[in-house]
């Protein structure tokens, strides 16, 4: 028996509408005690939203109206207000993004998360003096976990201040002492203050401890070349290679290396493939910044 595409859309709609009911009803009966004057409510927002999704509409646009439904029962509903600041976010109108994380905050203030969430938005508006404000309210409503800490380390690194990084990514580590992104975050950190030295140290205490970052042989290639250790640098950058074959950067810092040691075709060939891949995304930089590392991701 053949399935139309017609009706395959129908499934896909009916098990997608279905999956976000589970998550819906589970967050309902979690927040029972708050929304028992509102249920009435809640269920039709549910049926708002499946309705609008088996009419096509946009699925990111129905969420939106299934929280703003919550919103008319329940104008503090924590979550609604949390997921409407999210997804103005990704709209970006941060306005409007920031008023609900705003309001989520004085009607929730003792979530992290409410405060971790406005100082992310607060980062991207670019107000600096508000992000240190509230990571560190929720830092401290959170008193054990390193996120919101290493979150604002991550931010003064985005915003060349290495020492108050350096700082951040400490307190993180005080409460993990296995966090990878604060151990990446410090070696950063003292790369900015060209403090190559530390810079080792850090990556050597990582390494004891059995942790890694992606383009971690890529930054010790660079230090190397700084040190002017070449052997090494050449030594870190093949490595690198191998693994990532497709950037650009690492191309262009084996180029030169090869360069200084008068393999002029080695390095030519290297040159070619720098610059082959910026020509497929002029927006790649052939020199090294913060967030190669960071949208590398951690392994």
């Amino acid at each position: 028996m053949f399935i139309e595409k017609e009706q395959i859309l129908n499934l896909r709609m009916i098990v997608l509408a279905s999956f976000v009911l589970i998550i819906f009803n589970a967050m309902a009966t979690a927040q029972s005690s708050d929304l028992n004057s509102s249920n009435g409510s809640v269920k039709e927002a549910e049926e708002n939203f499946l309705n609008q999704i088996a009419a096509g509409e946009n699925y990111s646009d129905a969420v939106k109206k299934y929280y703003e439904k919550i919103l008319e029962a329940d104008s503090t509903n924590y979550d609604a207000l949390t997921n409407l600041g999210v997804i103005y976010q990704q709209k970006n109108d941060l306005e409007k993004s920031h008023g609900y994380f705003e309001k989520a905050v004085k009607y929730h203030p003792t979530r992290a998360r409410a405060y971790h969430n406005l100082g992310i938005l607060n980062s991207i508006i670019g107000n600096l003096d508000e992000v240190v404000v509230n990571l560190n309210k929720a830092a401290e409503l959170d008193s054990k976990s390193p996120n919101s800490v290493r979150q604002l380390g991550i931010i003064y690194l985005q915003n060349e201040k290495p020492n108050e990084a350096i700082e951040s990514f400490n307190r993180a580590l005080r409460r993990d002492n296995k966090d990878t992104e604060s151990y990446l975050g410090k070696s950063l950190a003292y790369w900015l203050l060209k403090d190559f030295e530390n810079v080792l140290s850090v990556i050597s205490e990582m390494q004891s401890l059995g942790l890694r970052f992606n383009r971690m042989e890529l930054l010790l290639a660079d230090v190397y070349f700084k040190k002017k250790d070449y052997e090494n640098a050449m030594k870190y950058a093949k490595l690198d290679e191998e693994e990532n074959s497709s950037r650009a950067e690492g191309h262009y810092l084996l180029g030169v290396l090869y360069e200084i040691n008068g393999d002029k075709e080695k390095a030519e060939f290297e040159f070619e493939e720098a610059n082959s891949i910026k020509q497929q995304n002029p927006q790649v930089s052939l020199e090294l910044g913060i967030n190669i590392f960071f949208n590398a991701g951690i392994k």
